[in-house]
């Protein structure tokens, strides 16, 4: 019997950050990165019981790297994988699992937008006029897109902007920008 062993230097983390999945977002993508970091870290102070989490971080690479086409039945199967992870987390007796809890649930909240991203790409092919609206006003990144802020340049009427901008905020940043709303109401109270 072979035993998996994964020595990787976790100082040097550049060739971590040069990797991109082209089909996800910034978010995502930044999340996996983050993953491959807390498991370098995990595999630095444990000798035992990383075969799973060995192979996990090679299916994780192979995404980053574009190795593994991804389809939304592979996106299910990350997401599938992640959970199983973070509910057999016990039992691979590790030390640092909070670690990568934590950098597994970061990242599952950004699968399931990418999901959901999948399928709404899936329902829009029928080019129904009724999607576009629905499409537009759901579309979530985490950083506005280079055409809006353009546009909002050209526009001369402040209600415009104002709309535009609110709905960047809206639709981009949800929770930052309830959060905001709620403090800002609560401080000028």
């Amino acid at each position: 019997m072979t035993s998996k062993d994964k020595q990787v230097e976790i100082l040097d983390i550049h060739d971590i950050r040069i990797k991109n999945n082209r089909i996800f977002s910034k978010k995502t993508n930044h999340y996996l990165q983050n993953l491959l970091f807390y498991l370098r870290i995990v595999f630095r102070y444990n000798r035992e019981g990383l075969d799973d989490l060995i192979d996990f971080y090679n299916y994780i690479e192979d995404i980053l790297d574009n190795q593994i086409d991804i389809t939304m039945d592979e996106l299910k199967i990350l997401i599938y994988t992640t959970t199983d992870i973070i509910v057999n987390i016990d039992e691979y007796d590790i030390h640092g699992e909070t670690i990568i809890t934590e950098a597994i649930a970061n990242l599952q909240q950004s699968l399931y937008t990418e999901l959901e991203m999948f399928k709404l790409a899936e329902k829009s092919k029928n080019d129904d006029e009724e999607w576009e609206s629905y499409l537009i006003s759901s579309l979530k990144d985490t950083q506005p897109e280079f055409r809006v802020l353009t546009e909002l340049l050209d526009k001369t009427s402040m209600t415009e902007i104002r709309d535009d901008i609110l709905n960047l905020l809206e639709n981009n940043y949800p929770l930052e920008y309830a959060t905001y709303n709620a403090r800002k109401d609560y401080l000028e109270y």
